[in-house]
């Protein structure tokens, strides 16, 4: 209970920061005949994505009431409530093929809860896709250099972060639940030639510094 009223309290309202869309998505995985989970899906912009691409079946879960309406339009079933108090009985009672994990962990009060329940919901072989920002990018370092820590509606300075990750971290989470990573993936920004300068002021050496969040694809063993 306190997790559901500390995730209601520290995540956004409905605003565009809700309604992001990641393409890019679509290079981790081929969603063509599976059945997604959309965890933390927002207004279901990501889930809708997904499911214009092929996915046979797109469910969402959203702890924010009014972006989980906005999300029932777009996706084929939506649950109001906390990612670790769903279950799966309440999704169509099947397994699914791929989680979606989509700015969301680092909301949580404990995501590696959260990633061990979402991870039990799927089927063997199945994957989650994750998007996780950077706390180790260049722009977090300049600030604590100059001794402030800034509070932003969006970004990695987001003020409703509650966890706070680098690229290490990410893939350790990823492990804790029992899953193996086969990518990730620095994400600069949606737009081209942004992502080409931050290449290129990086030296390419130095990527991962310039990177404003991480995708990353793991997958859960076959036993």
């Amino acid at each position: 209970m306190l997790h559901h009223i500390l995730s209601t309290m520290m995540r956004p309202a409905v605003t565009g920061y809700y309604r992001d869309v990641k393409p890019i998505l679509l290079e981790l995985l081929d969603p063509i005949g599976l059945r997604v989970l959309d965890a933390g899906c927002a207004s279901g912009a990501n889930g809708e994505l997904f499911k214009r691409a092929g996915a046979q079946e797109v469910w969402g879960i959203e702890v924010d009431p009014g972006a989980a309406d906005e999300a029932r339009r777009r996706l084929d079933g939506v649950v109001t409530g906390d990612l670790t108090g769903v279950r799966l009985d309440a999704l169509g009672g099947e397994p699914f093929d791929a989680v979606l994990a989509i700015d969301v962990l680092e909301h949580l009060a404990d995501p590696a809860a959260a990633l061990d329940h979402l991870t039990g919901m799927l089927r063997a072989g199945g994957m989650v896709v994750a998007c996780i920002p950077n706390v180790a990018h260049v722009w977090v370092m300049a600030n604590l250099l100059a001794k402030r820590w800034p509070q932003k509606a969006s970004g990695v300075f987001d003020r409703t972060h509650l966890r706070f990750f680098a690229k290490r971290d990410m893939v350790a989470l990823m492990e804790g639940a029992g899953l193996e990573v086969l990518e990730v993936r620095p994400y600069f920004t949606r737009y081209r030639s942004l992502h080409a300068l931050a290449l290129v002021l990086s030296l390419y050496v130095f990527r991962d510094y310039w990177a404003r969040q991480f995708l990353l694809a793991a997958r859960k063993p076959v036993r």
